[in-house]
């Protein structure tokens, strides 16, 4: 793809006569090419390429796709092309869009989502409480770093295409490529490969359309893996947010009320910034027993790369800032800052501020008191709370599909359930063991595939293990009947036995006075231990993700998401200048191992078991949440400088 030149321009001219002339050139396509020339994960809004005439909104826009028989003949027919701009006016921070007479980035202005969420009485919750603090906090954007960068492979077929991809959903991938190319759903088959990582990163399409595209008008293979640097120019990141927060609690520490304004940079189109927004202000409070909130959130669209879904989908950002000011708090009252956590911290039966009733597997407390040692025999050691939702939520649809085929005298696990290194498929593989008995070698996971594998809904909001581990669960168990008797699997050959598992919630705006947003909560507590060089020494973190299904991949999820979350809030910068990106994979400042301390990972239950899957609750995106407060507590511990923005400065790790 021929990207933008410029943030913010007008496309005057596309010239692809002497590109067309070269010899290795196979096809160029203009946005007239295209069909539907729009994609969007939520809702299309984000060009396919960028008609002449039209206005690009950040320099990972398409001017043109060309396809070529070598390589290495790409980058020397793309030079060929030349564009004509008009350089216009660039809109680099959200502050910028929000001025009066600020150029609207699209025709419905450049606030893409508001969130208002109001519960209890916050004026009057203020002007009584004891202890009030107020500060603004400001975090950045973080880059996916996946280790596979994108890469998609195209093939005709029949009147439509085939695409082998490798993202968090093969179906949205079908549903926005069909209607890319105006085609029914089912003339678009798609199937995952090992993702590679995605982290959020690879729900939105980046060359999945194109290599689709590409293949449908040349009736030819094509493949299309972006460079690491195109990734990072093109791909969605982490929501930059500035935060204005004020907390409040009695003289005993107990929390009483808390306001704030959200806002956040949600880039040059929507991407998921809406839903990012709204988890970043209902999880703002905290995993907290009290009921007087008051928040107002607007993401606003910038000539920026977009921001979408990355780990923990806007909660680090809020998390950050509930757990810097309850720091802050405990000082007044005169107590520790473990000790205002487990005064406040949600127990089972109690009322979280969204109006949900927690239930009986609710396990903070218990995180807390793995914890309380280690952090109260260290000298330098912070700590934070967080809690992440499991499942999409909020009333909308959510629904994980698995059926269980018997052929060959095998079981083969059918479900689109994307693995990209969490273990979904030994997770799944578990469960029907555990349901059925059957050894091992009589399961085979099959690869998602839109022919084959019932859809489960896309990776994201920790559900997987919960939703598609619940599905495969019901599922196993109308096996086990059939099994019953039989002596041989292939006395079933051909039968199939299939389940679904939906997670019925209430809407944003409830009038339920215990609205149920999430299905379940998973919750966390992070220590973080610095030498005395103020190097970190240590990460402990005890998480409740309820029944443990695989020890070992649960234990990869702590680990990494704790050094991911290092990073953003000590050595990580993804500069941005007037919408051009300044850093380069290599200097990003991604923690390298000899940075990385060791992670200790604990897990604990809470008094109840949760009822879905086993009592497993969500476990990829929750350790990443509270690190970053934990470690800018651990250096206002050691010098009592409060640190309000990340990454954290006046630390062994910040750069001279």
């Amino acid at each position: 793809a021929l990207r933008s030149k410029y943030p913010r321009a007008r496309v005057i001219k596309i010239d692809t006569e002497k590109a067309g002339a070269h010899p290795d050139t196979v096809r160029i396509v203009l946005a007239e090419d295209v069909p539907f020339n729009k994609h969007g994960h939520l809702f299309p809004d984000w060009d396919v390429i960028i008609k002449q005439g039209d206005i690009t909104r950040y320099v990972g826009d398409t001017i043109a796709i060309v396809a070529a028989t070598k390589k290495e003949s790409l980058d020397e027919i793309l030079e060929l092309i030349e564009v004509e701009y008009e350089e216009l006016e660039v809109l680099d921070t959200p502050f910028k869009s929000l001025q009066a007479e600020a150029p609207l980035l699209h025709p419905n202005g450049n606030i893409l989502r508001r969130e208002i969420l109001r519960f209890g009485n916050v004026d009057q919750a203020l002007r009584e409480s004891r202890h009030v603090v107020t500060r603004k906090y400001k975090t950045p954007h973080q880059e996916h770093a996946y280790m596979e960068p994108e890469s998609a492979l195209g093939i005709p077929e029949g009147e439509g295409v085939r695409v082998y991809t490798a993202s968090q959903s093969i179906y949205d991938e079908q549903r926005e490529i069909a209607r890319m190319l105006k085609l029914p759903n089912e003339e678009v088959h798609t199937i995952s490969m090992l993702v590679g990582g995605g982290f959020g990163g690879k729900e939105d399409m980046t060359v999945q359309h194109h290599a689709a595209l590409m293949a449908w008008l040349t009736k030819k293979p094509v493949r299309v893996t972006l460079s690491r640097a195109e990734s990072m120019m093109t791909s969605t990141k982490k929501h930059p947010a500035d935060i204005e927060l004020t907390t409040a609690c009695d003289e005993n520490g107990i929390l009483t009320a808390m306001r704030a304004t959200v806002i956040t940079d949600t880039g040059a189109y929507a991407s998921l910034g809406g839903p990012v927004l709204q988890r970043m202000c209902t999880h703002a409070a905290g995993p907290y027993n009290y009921q007087n909130i008051d928040i107002i959130g607007m993401a606003v669209l910038t000539n920026n790369p977009p921001g979408g879904a990355f780990r923990g989908f806007g909660v680090p950002q809020s998390c950050f800032a509930t757990e810097s000011n309850l720091n802050l708090l405990a000082k007044e009252v005169g107590i520790d800052p473990w000790e205002i956590r487990y005064r406040n911290a949600i127990r089972p039966g109690q009322t979280l501020p969204n109006g949900q009733i927690a239930d009986e597997s609710a396990g903070l407390v218990e995180c807390l008191e793995a914890v309380k040692d280690i952090y109260e025999s260290h000298p330098r050691a912070g700590i934070a709370c967080a809690f992440k939702n499991s499942g999409i939520g909020v009333g909308l649809p959510d629904i994980s599909r698995v059926n269980l085929l018997v052929e060959d005298g095998k079981v083969r696990i059918q479900t689109s359930a994307a693995c990209m290194g969490q273990g979904m498929a030994t997770v799944s593989r578990q469960i029907l063991i555990e349901v059925t008995g059957l050894a091992s070698d009589k399961i085979i996971n099959e690869a998602p595939d839109t022919r084959r594998t019932p859809n489960a809904g896309t990776t994201t909001a920790s559900r997987q293990t919960l939703f598609t581990g619940e599905a495969t669960k019901q599922a196993a168990e109308k096996l086990k009947q059939a099994l019953d008797g039989v002596t041989d699997l292939n006395q079933l050959n051909g039968q199939s036995f299939y389940a679904e598992f939906s997670g019925v919630t209430d809407p944003m705006g409830s009038t339920k006075d215990h609205p149920v947003s999430h299905v379940n909560y998973s919750y966390a507590v992070q220590v973080a231990l610095l030498d005395e060089a103020g190097y970190l020494e240590k990460i402990v973190s005890a998480n409740d993700i309820g029944v443990v299904i695989n020890k070992t991949s649960a234990e990869g999820q702590a680990e990494g998401g704790a050094i991911m979350s290092m990073g953003w809030a000590l050595t990580e910068k993804f500069v941005l200048e007037n919408g051009y990106l300044k850093p380069s994979y290599a200097t990003l400042g991604i923690p390298r191992a000899k940075q990385s301390p060791p992670v200790q990972a604990i897990f604990v239950n809470g008094p109840g078991t949760a009822p879905q899957a086993y009592g497993a609750k969500g476990v990829g995106e929750l350790s990443v949440i509270p690190t970053a407060p934990a470690i800018a507590g651990a250096y206002y511990r050691m010098d009592g400088q409060e640190r309000t923005a990340l990454p954290v400065t006046n630390t062994p790790y910040s750069k001279k």
